[in-house]
């Protein structure tokens, strides 16, 4: 085994293989963007937090190399933290291929960096639990970019504040709103990807088997945003039960498109197909408005039950 162990780092220098100790893969960055511009990096294999700052967000490689005296590598990033509006840094690192489209993007009032090296960040896998249960929408980074490029320019953004995690709605420039509870239960129901869906009503617990909700949007002197579906869930549904699960929807077709004009679920495809020609042929400006003047109608049924609500938004 000594004779062969030359031999070894002989090839290894020849073929330009590396200890990997020398390469670390982050899986989280917070960034604090105003200038300079400082960063905090947790890596998949130390527990300690890397700090480093630059002068703009596109030397944070070189920076963190810097700092730790190794390479940096962004493939395996899980969550990038923004203090503000993380719009302008997603897509300035997003074009600069340092982050894979599937990587959760978070926003916090301040002190990204701050907050990461204190260990008072939301772990990614929280914020995954979060939209595997309904609480929130799945918001990873391929999602955040779709918005701003398309529909009317406003997406929305996970955002730990200190009584927990919502969704903030951003456009490119700016925030706008921050969504109740409601509305976020809401946008994850419509969003399908949870695994798991409870809620509770009059002392109850509902937990949803199915909710396919359908989306409906058609043009008369405004725009009609129409929600219905078949509900199957465990108890069935009383009027309460109905009650709530219309409400989350109201909130998240109101304080997403009715109130802030942001399209988050896809109504101008909807628009489209239903032959509405203004969808196809607005700029995001002049579809946000149309948003604001939209009216929304919702009805559910229980399946099986002949239960039908109905909810103007």
């Amino acid at each position: 085994m000594k004779t062969l162990l030359p031999l070894i780092i002989c090839m290894m220098l020849l073929t330009g293989c590396t200890d990997i100790r020398t390469r670390l893969l982050l899986d989280i960055l917070a960034v604090d963007p105003e200038q300079p511009v400082k960063f905090a990096a947790h890596t998949s294999q130390e527990s300690e937090i890397i700090p480093a700052q630059a002068e703009s967000l596109l030397q944070m490689p070189e920076a963190l190399k810097n700092a730790s005296g190794a390479e940096i590598s962004t493939g395996h990033l899980s969550m990038l933290a923004v203090s503000g509006n993380p719009v302008s840094v997603l897509e300035t690192y997003f074009q600069a291929q340092m982050l894979a489209p599937t990587c959760t993007v978070l926003s916090v009032p301040s002190d990204a960096c701050g907050q990461l090296a204190a260990g008072s960040l939301p772990e990614p896998e929280q914020i995954q639990s979060a939209a595997e249960t309904g609480l929130l929408p799945s918001r990873t980074a391929d999602a955040v970019l779709a918005d701003v490029r398309g529909g009317s320019g406003i997406t929305a953004l996970c955002t730990a504040l200190d009584d927990g995690l919502t969704l903030t709605l951003c456009s490119a420039d700016q925030c706008c709103a921050v969504l109740t509870e409601d509305a976020c239960r809401g946008l994850a129901l419509l969003g399908r990807r949870w695994q798991s869906f409870a809620f509770a009503a009059e002392g109850i617990t509902y937990r949803l088997q199915s909710a396919p909700v359908r989306i409906e949007v058609t043009m008369a002197d405004t725009l009609q945003i129409a929600l219905s579906g078949t509900i199957d869930s465990d108890p069935p549904l009383t009027d309460a039960a109905a009650d709530r699960l219309t409400e989350m929807l109201s909130a998240a077709v109101y304080e997403t498109a009715i109130r802030c004009g942001a399209d988050l679920l896809f109504l101008r495809e909807y628009a489209i197909r239903s032959g509405v020609t203004e969808a196809r042929s607005c700029s995001q400006a002049q579809w946000r408005d149309m948003l604001r003047h939209a009216e929304c109608s919702i009805s559910l049924h229980q399946q099986n039950i002949s239960k039908h609500e109905n909810s103007v938004c």
